[in-house]
């Protein structure tokens, strides 16, 4: 914007800037180099770079973590289910020999 000239907000009103634009309207500042502005936009992308690296590394070390716990806490929930209790009173017998029990032979 800097060079070019703007008509004013009514009309016969002097011309604007771009200079006085970017300076007293929008608050930029034109005292430094487009430099430093690319140097910033690249800094941001390689930050946002290594941040969704470390996300990645971090959620690959985290997640048997996490897994571990869900099965921890799922099997003591099945555990506490009357279905899934090991209370047997019967001895465990083979098919066999529980057939000869409920024979009329005997």
């Amino acid at each position: 914007m800097i060079g070019i000239e703007f008509d004013g907000p009514f009309e016969g009103d002097a011309k604007l800037s771009g200079e006085f634009i970017l300076t007293t309207m929008l608050g930029i500042s034109v005292e430094h180099s487009k430099w430093w502005d690319l140097a910033v936009v690249v800094a941001i992308l390689i930050a946002y770079r290594l941040l969704f690296f470390g996300i990645l590394k971090f959620k690959e070390r985290a997640t048997p973590i996490f897994r571990k716990l869900y099965a921890k806490r799922t099997l003591k929930h099945l555990n506490q289910r009357p279905s899934f209790r090991k209370t047997s009173s019967q001895p465990i017998c083979s098919l066999s020999s529980q057939e000869a029990l409920k024979s009329s032979l005997h």
